[in-house]
């Protein structure tokens, strides 16, 4: 309360002053919207900069948003020389006096200045990269890519950028959305959207944070940020038809086949996708495998707590079928719309073996494992966003999320465990079917009001999901002899509700109070079967069903303090969390009941320098906590692996987090460089982590769930001691004389990780580094190269036992290039070469995957092309995981494609006018 209390003083004798100054000096918001003079499209990003006549340190600084809007606050009344400049178009410059409580500066439009970008592309002098605001932009210009790339081949090139097949990553950041000219494009799915538009059409890439809805339209910073890429388009590439066909045949019956259809009129945009083959590639994101938990199975050792559909885009061979289609247009003057629907069908055969060594406080048990899994999986997802402007004080935005998963999966599993004198110890033996769907609906709506006087605003955001899910799994233990049948009905509805309340503060500040409501309840109904021989009999087990309730009710006041001056944004709050947890076991022989009720204060903090015109520096610090989930509290076993066995902890308790994270942005103009570097630091009283009890003897519960000599019964528990700190630093420096970029990244990483075996509690530190280096060509379209080596490696100390401590790496070396010869001719080499060090090596862990394609183009403007490749020249692909945690080490391998030649036809589809 001493530290609420000191706050709130600040915050009144901030306030005071603030309120003081003001009423001294008038002031004015300016406002206006920026747009192409050619197409009328916003342009996103451009800066706007107001001086001061009598005194420049007076100055005002805005960046366009989305929509091309800017807004100044909180401006004195004088002589103002306005500078609106935006890259690649010619400067916008006025002088203009206000005099008025808000100005309308109206629709500004930019002329493209075609004379200066000719003169940069001649002197090859082009700005790599600017800061605008808390938006580093990147201009394409700088980057030279075949005419076939696509724009994930071009931000590929772009310093503090990193694109793999799990996503993409932004100075150490997952991008979770990317925009296209400031609308959503496929949802939230960065992969699709940057391998659906080519790399030609694209002008300039942006990132940035986000800020939700509500703080957009309310002008004030919550902290809650999506990080996003917005690709802005080409001006004389924003009307046309463009897209790609392709279709390739194998040896062994391998294919693939696509297309991606664009159809751009001004503001309407329509996209048509689709794609069907057998060789692996996938063109989806993670959130449509997910939503049905144990849908992969629970077979193998690592199915212990949440699970996904498949375990990674690398696992197994695939069979991939999907479609969809964007859309977004202005229906009118104020009221936009974008939407997008996505259907993929995913069929993957995997062979895995998995080798594995748990610390115990007087040894070792070490776990080996075969399984074959076949997984049919099915997905559905539509996004909708609707905006409208009721009139210039209201507005309402809509934003509605459908998903619908179908799974079905098989799977067979071998394992045996052994002691340190590699004396067997249990061995299972079974089979496992499941049949799992979900469907998940979100629906999220804000409407926000603006008063006369400029900056006080009051809104009400409302939010609805609801997602239920049914399972029904068979298990068969070949050496148990024993047959179980589950069957899992769950569903969850969420419903919350938020009001908040701006009011300006003097000249440059800004008060928010809000309140947060939601109340969630989930439901998870678990029978289990015993079958009798050929499935003529079912015998309920008690023991081994359940009906879990859970209700978790928040209520979540606050107040915030912002200040916006010269670009410098401070912002200091406190929020007060009351939660409330009930939970309950209906089927429980004592009726199981627990209620628990925590409080807790939230401080948060953000602030952001400008550094001129070449960067940034960006703090944040916001306390967070995270709440046990239903299943975390339930205590009916899970018995679906006999040798790794879970359950649930009735006593957890909330855990609460300390996040804190450091940003710098610098560029350097002279030499067109740029420097990232980005520290995060997490902390956490009450960690949620993982006890695991050893079997000592077989034995039966009361139950009669059978427990093996050996078998691990593994449930959640609270920790204290978490740490986790990360710091990752990015360099791009152009190299002129040979006309390559070089991209330097590095990383630090520390977790502090508990963990209880057999009662007996084990820290494990971790303690890793890595390092990328990259040259990236950038002499010509023609001529399209990156070389590149990277190095990452960890080392584990556990407190139980020091000789099962640990260190390794891995080492990757590879290179690509594009090479176009005269007559269309065209040469494609991708080689890696890895290799993996430490563990138990208990696998051949190093390979080399070499790609090689030669190709002729053809037809008017070489939009055809007849190519011939090969697929993994050596025969020596491999997939190879490593993992270690407080409890035990891991090492996998899953089957992988090998060797085959393909044919491919390719046509570019490419009509502007």
């Amino acid at each position: 309360m001493k530290k609420f209390s000191l706050i709130m003083v600040l915050l009144v004798g901030i306030s005071c002053i603030e309120l003081n100054a003001q009423s001294q000096v008038q002031k004015s918001t300016v406002f206006g919207i920026l747009k192409d003079n050619s197409d009328g499209l916003p342009l996103v990003g451009a800066t706007v900069l107001m001086v001061n006549v009598k005194d420049s340190a007076r100055s005002k600084y805005s960046v366009a948003d989305a929509e091309g809007k800017f807004q100044l606050n909180e401006v004195e009344q004088a002589f103002y020389k306005v500078r609106i400049s935006y890259v690649g178009y010619k400067t916008f410059t006025k002088i203009i006096r206000i005099t008025l409580a808000e100005t309308d500066l109206g629709l500004i439009k930019l002329e493209p200045d075609v004379a200066s970008l000719k003169e940069v592309i001649v002197k090859g002098d082009v700005i790599a990269v600017q800061q605008l605001g808390d938006t580093t932009q990147y201009n394409a210009l700088a980057y030279k890519t075949n005419p076939d790339a696509s724009a994930k081949d071009l931000v590929s090139k772009m310093p503090g950028i990193v694109v793999s097949s799990e996503g993409v990553t932004a100075n150490g950041e997952s991008v979770e959305q990317v925009l296209l000219d400031g609308k959503r494009f496929f949802g939230q799915d960065p992969l699709l959207s940057l391998n659906t538009i080519p790399a030609d059409i694209v002008d300039k890439i942006q990132v940035y944070d986000e800020e939700s809805d509500q703080a957009r339209l309310a002008g004030f910073d919550d902290g809650n940020t999506t990080k996003t890429m917005n690709v802005v388009t080409k001006e004389d590439k924003r009307n046309g038809q463009f897209g790609k066909l392709y279709a390739g045949y194998g040896e062994n019956g391998l294919y693939k086949a696509g297309a991606t259809l664009n159809f751009f009129d001004g503001d309407q945009r329509i996209t048509f996708l689709g794609m069907s083959n057998n060789i692996n590639q996938q063109n989806f994101g993670s959130e449509d495998l997910i939503g049905v938990s144990a849908g992969g199975g629970r077979g193998g050792a690592r199915r212990g707590g949440d699970q996904t559909f498949i375990t990674g885009t690398q696992d197994g061979i695939t069979s991939t079928h999907s479609s969809g289609v964007n859309f977004s247009d202005e229906l009118s003057a104020k009221t936009t719309f974008e939407g997008s629907y996505f259907f993929n069908n995913s069929i993957n055969n995997n062979d895995a073996l998995l080798n594995r060594e748990t610390f115990l406080s007087n040894g070792s048990q070490f776990y080996s494992e075969e399984q074959q899994t076949t997984t049919n999986n099915t997905n559905h997802r539509l996004n909708l966003r609707l905006n409208h402007e009721i009139n210039e004080n209201n507005s309402l935005l809509l934003r509605s999320a459908i998903s619908y998963q179908d799974n079905e999966s098989s799977e067979t599993t071998f394992g045996q465990t052994l002691n340190d004198e590699e004396e067997p110890i249990n061995e299972t033996s079974n089979s496992y079917n499941s049949f799992n769907n979900s469907l998940n609906f979100s629906n999220n709506l804000i409407f926000q009001h603006k008063f006369e006087k400029v900056g006080r605003t009051v809104s009400l955001d409302l939010n609805t999901k609801y997602q239920p899910t049914t399972r029904e799994s068979l298990f068969e233990d070949l050496v148990l002899d024993s047959l179980i049948d589950y069957k899992t009905e769950e569903y969850e509805l969420s419903t919350g509700a938020t009001v908040t309340y701006t009011e300006p503060v003097g000249l440059t500040g800004q008060v928010a109070a809000s309140y947060t409501f939601n109340n969630s309840v989930r439901n998870i109904e678990t029978e289990t079967f015993f079958l009798e021989e050929n499935a003529s009999a079912k015998v309920f087990s008690n023991e081994l069903s359940n009906t879990i309730e859970s209700v978790y009710q928040t209520h979540l006041p606050g107040i915030n303090y912002s200040n916006n001056k010269y670009g410098n944004i401070f912002d200091v709050g406190l929020s007060y969390q009351y939660a409330a947890l009930k939970n309950s076991n209906l089927l429980s022989l004592t009726n199981e009941r627990s209620n628990q009720a925590f409080g807790n204060f939230l401080p948060s903090l953000l602030t952001r320098f400008q550094l001129g015109e070449e960067g940034n520096f960006f703090l944040r610090y916001a306390a967070t906590t995270t709440v046990p989930s239903a299943s975390q509290l339930q205590t009916v076993v899970d018995n679906s692996n006999p040798l790794f066995l879970s359950a649930g902890n009735p006593n957890l308790d909330l855990s609460y987090n300390h996040n804190l994270d450091f940003r710098l942005q610098k560029n350097y103009f002279d030499i067109n460089a740029t420097l990232s570097n980005r520290t995060s630091i997490k902390t956490s009283n009450n960690y949620i982590g993982n006890s695991t009890a050893i079997i000592e003897e077989d034995s039966v519960t009361a139950g009669g769930v059978v427990l093996t000599k050996g078998a691990q019964i593994t449930s959640p528990t609270n920790f204290d001691g978490y740490w986790s700190v990360r710091n990752n630093t990015s360099y791009g420096v152009p190299i002129s004389p040979i006309k390559n970029n070089l991209n330097l990244s590095a990383g630090l990483g520390y977790v502090n990780l508990p963990g209880l075996t057999n009662g007996v509690s084990n820290t494990a530190e971790t303690y890793s580094a890595d390092l990328k280096v990259g040259l990236v060509s950038n002499i010509s379209e023609n001529i399209d190269y990156n070389v590149y080596y990277q190095v990452a490696g960890s080392r584990v100390l556990n407190s139980l036992q020091s000789k099962t401590n640990n260190q390794y790496y891995t080492q990757t070396v590879g290179s690509t290039v594009n090479l176009i010869f005269p007559k269309g001719f065209v040469f494609r080499n991708e080689a890696s070469y890895q290799k993996y060090t430490g563990i138990n090596n208990s696998f051949d862990t190093k390979y080399t995957l070499w790609n090689m394609g030669l190709a002729k183009k053809f037809l008017k403007d070489d939009r055809g092309e007849l190519e011939l490749s090969v697929f993994d020249l050596l025969g020596q692909n491999q997939s190879f995981n490593q993992e270690v945690t407080s409890q035990y080490l891991e090492e996998s391998q899953t089957q992988v494609l090998q060797r085959y030649f393909m044919l491919t036809f390719t046509y570019q589809l490419r009509n502007f006018r």
